[in-house]
């Protein structure tokens, strides 16, 4: 069993992929944990599908690689199961934002969690930025991260980007997708 929780977190650009792996990664190291979190980018253009990855560990992480084998998936955006082939092959945990139950390719997936992330952000935030959401359901499902080192990451965040009125409708966000799956 390795001591290193690897994650990766597909969507499109623009759809928070990149500040979800920052925060999740910030967060941890908050509490103390050592971090890896990078983007990896295709054409750089809102729309484009894009990744991000995320290691948390308590020992000293050695491996400065792509991630290959995760413990989890974060599905940003469902429909990139379509055009993405790769993202139905891992054998791990899987949060997927769908409104749906099913695609139309399998997961081989040890267990995938589906939340409708995109419903819950539109009510909370009048915007379809879903990241926030799937942040909460990580949190409470695997217990990596402490929701109130979140919950500061996310003020911390949105007062350096000086959007302060955004400070409140992403912690609702965040308690949503926590408190999701009971």
């Amino acid at each position: 069993m390795t001591d290193i929780f690897e994650i990766i977190v597909y969507g499109r650009g623009g759809q928070g992929v990149k500040t979800c792996a920052q925060i999740i990664a910030e967060s941890a190291a908050k509490d103390g944990k050592i971090i890896q979190a990078f983007p990896e980018y295709g054409p750089e253009r809102r729309g484009a599908p894009v990744k991000a990855f995320v290691r948390i560990s308590d020992k000293k992480i050695r491996k400065h690689t792509p991630i290959t084998n995760p413990n989890l998936v974060i599905i940003v955006d469902s429909s990139l199961f379509d055009t993405m082939p790769e993202l139905s092959k891992f054998n791990c945990d899987y949060i997927i934002n769908s409104g749906k139950t099913t695609f139309s390719k399998s997961v081989s997936s040890k267990k995938t969690y589906i939340i409708n992330a995109s419903k819950i952000a539109i009510e909370n935030l009048k915007t379809n930025n879903p990241n926030i959401v799937l942040i909460g359901a990580f949190l409470k499902l695997f217990k990596q991260i402490s929701l109130n080192t979140v919950s500061k990451a996310i003020e911390e965040e949105f007062k350096k980007k000086g959007k302060l009125g955004m400070i409140g409708p992403n912690v609702k966000c965040l308690m949503a997708g926590w408190n999701y799956f009971g």
